[in-house]
């Protein structure tokens, strides 16, 4: 009898390696480049596997998995079919978050998808893996924070001795030249905006002066936004101090300050050579703190604001007015507000924009005022105006308006 020997054919197995280097200086053998380029031979080496990729990433934390863009392209391949095997070095290159790696393993298994650790020499199809894993992974969740707690002790010992680096050695205006602060190029621009405020002008036309300078941002090309300009404004690097530690420590997992951990500020006083001056210092935070405390009362302060916003008030129930687009036969109109009423908790009247503004220039004797000063008058005022059942009235009429009677 004649047999015919039947050859099957088998699949090979695709098969992808993970590589991590936490920071770019770590020695030859744990680098970057030898083990993407040891995982590539080995993987091309075997007549069984088929070559699906390295996946690296470089100079990048271990604690959590969503901030290595390498990794979680890896598993979006695996989900995607393209690999049945993953290569890594070691489980605290894969992650030193044991929530991560129990989470990424099992899912990876789930898919029949096999990883597999060299240096412990075990695989995640390894009937006690998932408790080997598991103790591995603490340990180097604990390795991570041991490290972290060793940083955060000796910042805590620079902070005692009043020394303090920037991380980039640099900041919007400064260079830190010999662990000092020291005025460059981009110090006029810090002192333009500064001076700027204080003087009443408003967040949009600073924007809009700046966007038409060419000035950008410190490390982008993009112009300076609200965001940005507000942010250099409460720094009081720039009138000569500098607050150590301003911020909780950052947790090692979550990578974001950490409010239940007890930490202490240090005010460090003329440290260094200021940008700006004390008084237009102290005229920009008071400008700063009314609008915070606007935004306490209800009142979002943004630079696209009416310039009446924040200062009308309901005589009744005390909410602010808002703002809002009516219709009626004649078409579209600007109407005014109170928050509480439209709530329904009080029964104020609306009012239409035209007749408040004109009420309001007239109860200071603005009448016939060019639109462009009064804006400003009234955009820059403390005080307010009360709408009412009893009708409309200006606090304080002496102060609601800073314009010098020739400026009309």
């Amino acid at each position: 009898m004649k047999v015919n020997a039947i050859r099957v054919k088998r699949e090979k197995k695709k098969v992808a390696a993970y590589a991590r280097v936490s920071t770019l200086l770590e020695e030859q053998e744990e680098s970057y480049e030898t083990q993407k380029n040891y995982y590539e031979a080995l993987i091309r080496q075997n007549p069984d596997w088929e070559f699906a990729g390295i996946f690296a990433d470089r100079g990048i934390t271990g604690t959590s998995a969503k901030k290595r863009p390498e990794f979680m392209r890896m598993i979006e391949a695996a989900r995607n079919g393209e690999i049945n095997i993953i290569l890594c070095k070691s489980i605290s290159r894969f992650s030193r978050n044991v929530i991560d790696t129990q989470h990424y393993v099992h899912e990876l298994k789930s898919m029949h998808v096999e990883v597999r650790f060299e240096k412990e020499g075990i695989s995640s199809f390894d009937g006690s893996a998932d408790l080997i894993f598991s103790v591995m992974a603490s340990a180097a969740e604990m390795e991570s924070r041991s490290i972290s707690e060793n940083v955060k002790w000796s910042y805590r010992r620079k902070l005692e001795q009043g020394v303090r680096h920037l991380g980039s050695n640099r900041i919007f205006g400064y260079d830190e030249i010999n662990g000092k602060l020291t005025p460059n190029e981009d110090a006029w621009i810090v002192k333009l905006i500064f001076e700027e405020y204080a003087n009443g002008k408003a967040p949009k036309d600073i924007m809009a002066m700046l966007e038409e300078m060419g000035v950008t941002r410190m490390r982008t090309k993009n112009p300076m936004n609200w965001t940005t300009i507000q942010r250099l404004l409460k720094n009081e690097v720039y009138v000569g101090d500098r607050k150590l530690q301003k911020k909780p420590p950052i947790d090692v997992i979550t990578k974001k300050p950490d409010p239940t951990v007890p930490y202490t500020s240090r005010i460090l006083y003329n440290d260094h050579e200021a940008i700006v001056r004390a008084d237009v210092w102290d005229g920009v935070q008071e400008r700063l703190q009314r609008i915070e405390e606007q935004e306490k009362r209800g009142l979002s302060m943004r630079c696209t604001n009416h310039y009446l916003y924040g200062k009308v008030f309901c005589a009744e129930c005390g909410e602010p007015y808002r703002r809002y687009t009516a219709r009626d036969k004649n078409g579209l109109y600007k109407t005014w507000r109170c928050r509480g009423h439209v709530a329904g908790k009080c029964s104020s009247p609306h009012v239409r924009e035209n007749a408040l503004i004109n009420e309001i220039l007239k109860q200071i004797g603005l009448d016939g005022c060019p639109s462009d000063v009064y804006e400003w008058g009234l955009q820059e005022s403390d005080d307010r105006v009360l709408v009412g059942k009893n009708g409309i009235m200006v606090e304080d009429t002496k102060e609601i308006c800073r314009i010098p009677a020739e400026a009309c």
